[in-house]
């Protein structure tokens, strides 16, 4: 179990890299933010370097993430697979909000740390494909139009992606279109096919 000062640091450092970015964020303001007196070296107690907390940071963030993914719902679609599936993009836009502060990292520094960049790319994006690949496969039966589960997903998880920034950038829905709305519209194209 991490120190309560090793986490403070490092919500710190993910506070001020999210504000000033990996470069304009020094150690003695990392150690100002988490209650420690700067210049101390109190920070060096638990880091051996900004880099090492903030790629502490980004593991950390990483596995929220992972673990969030874990509570996803599961098992078969069952009589309405357009409901279960509406539920599910819910389900995933909300996962989008949650790992914000990882989304974010990215986008601020993915250019200075593309082995980290490279590292989500895989545990979630590609990973988590293939996972819902298969579930769609398995809770659809016959997966809608040429039949390839990852493009499909590809598809589906570009366009919450879409929504979901559209919703950060612009500080509302895209044409006032409602979560709830979106989802069951994006459902809809999937289960369009499907008996139920």
């Amino acid at each position: 179990m991490p120190s309560p000062t090793r986490e403070r640091i490092m919500d710190a450092t993910l506070e001020l890299v999210l504000e000033r970015g990996f470069g304009g964020t020094a150690v003695t303001a990392i150690e100002l933010r988490a209650g420690l007196s700067p210049g101390s070296g109190s920070f060096y107690r638990h880091f051996r370097s900004k880099r090492e907390v903030f790629e502490a940071v980004f593991e950390r963030e990483l596995e929220r993430a992972r673990r969030l993914r874990e509570t996803f719902e599961r098992g078969p679609v069952g009589g309405d697979a357009q409901a279960a599936l509406t539920r599910r993009f819910l389900q995933q836009l909300d996962y989008l909000a949650a790992i914000r502060p990882l989304i974010m990292l990215l986008a601020h520094e993915h250019g200075r740390f593309p082995e980290l960049t490279d590292k989500v790319r895989g545990a979630l994006l590609d990973d988590g494909i293939a996972d819902e690949a298969e579930h769609l496969s398995r809770d659809l039966g016959a997966v809608p139009g040429d039949g390839d589960p990852r493009a499909l997903l590809a598809v589906v998880v570009s366009a919450l992606a879409g929504y979901h920034l559209s919703r950060e950038f612009f500080g509302r829905s895209p044409a006032g279109v409602a979560p709830e709305r979106f989802a069951a519209a994006l459902a809809a194209l999937l289960a369009g096919g499907q008996d139920g």
